[in-house]
């Protein structure tokens, strides 16, 4: 952390700009860290993304993320800016850029990642909220609400934290402008229907094995495969494979935290985007998988099982 703390504070000092990045549509992890430390670093530094971010952010940002300058203007504005890239070292959700002066990411480095002069890469974070938090130390009550908006996002509400994430927490909320529940008020919102008919269309079409005392869930769902694993792990799934083809195939993995650390749920869907002609990775309760090969689904869903089973027999 010193070292990216260092970094970042010298690019500010000896660049007119710092451009501060992230991945394709952005979820509010990646915005709120990087609006968060933006503020923290003052006017030298902007955020700008490579393109549009998603729902959650536009709804929870409100005017601030309408006012993003996208990256490629911005870099031919100020060709002479430091890069920091926040939330993302998968090189396929990063079309915009091949390497970075600092990368702060709570995602496991995969083989071909997009690399940093200086890395602060730390996979038991729930959040790259959470480590941006520790850099800026104590925030003003926009980079703190900004920051438990991240946190509990990317969490699942706390479903992946971890005794330090509350610590963090802990410290963001003595700086905030509302209290825990307003956080948890202004993240939740009825699900749509689309998200409800895909939760269904999982569970018609799950399919379950137990082997050494776990059972794991794969699913081929039409949309919303993230949601659909969530759900099949909270009805009691170990771990859970939910995947939708179409142009691409994706697959979204859930896991239980207490298996954290007996199998690597990150490398595993490396090895999984690699069979479908893409990349996977993630942190070690909830990674993921695209690539351009959907006829193979259904294989890479059992292969997910099998290798679930394979790597937690080993313990």
């Amino acid at each position: 952390m010193a070292a990216a703390k260092n970094a970042l504070a010298g690019l500010v000092r000896g660049k007119k700009k710092l451009i501060i990045t992230f991945h394709s549509l952005g979820d509010m992890d990646a915005c709120a860290s990087s609006l968060a430390l933006a503020s923290h670093l003052g006017k030298n530094a902007m955020v700008c993304p490579p393109d549009r971010v998603n729902s959650e952010s536009r709804r929870i940002l409100g005017k601030d993320a309408l006012r993003f300058e996208l990256f490629a203007k911005a870099l031919d504005d100020f060709p002479n800016a430091g890069i920091a890239l926040l939330d993302c070292n998968d090189r396929s959700l990063l079309g915009h850029i091949v390497a970075s002066d600092v990368l702060i990411d709570h995602h496991a480095m995969q083989k071909g990642s997009v690399r940093g002069k200086v890395e602060w890469v730390e996979p038991q974070s729930s959040s790259t909220s959470e480590m941006v938090a520790q850099i800026i130390g104590k925030p003003n009550p926009y980079e703190a609400d900004l920051l438990i908006f991240g946190i509990l996002s990317d969490s699942a509400r706390l479903a992946r934290a971890n005794a330090k994430t509350f610590g963090v927490l802990s410290v963001l909320l003595t700086h905030a402008s509302m209290d825990y529940e307003g956080f948890l008020a202004k993240l939740e919102k009825p699900e749509g229907a689309a998200s409800r008919v895909a939760v269904l269309e999982g569970l018609r079409n799950v399919i379950w094995q137990e082997k050494h005392g776990l059972v794991v869930a794969t699913a081929v769902v039409s949309s919303h495969e993230a949601h659909v694993a969530e759900v099949l792990v909270r009805a009691g799934a170990d771990c859970a494979f939910a995947g939708t083809g179409g142009k691409d195939a994706r697959i979204s993995a859930r896991m239980r935290p207490a298996h954290e650390g007996k199998v690597d749920l990150p490398l595993l869907m490396s090895k999984i985007g690699r069979m479908i002609g893409g990349h996977g990775g993630g942190h070690p309760a909830a990674a993921g998988a695209t690539g351009g090969r959907p006829e193979l689904l259904d294989e890479a869903l059992a292969l997910c099982a099998r290798e679930f089973f394979n790597r937690a027999s080993r313990l």
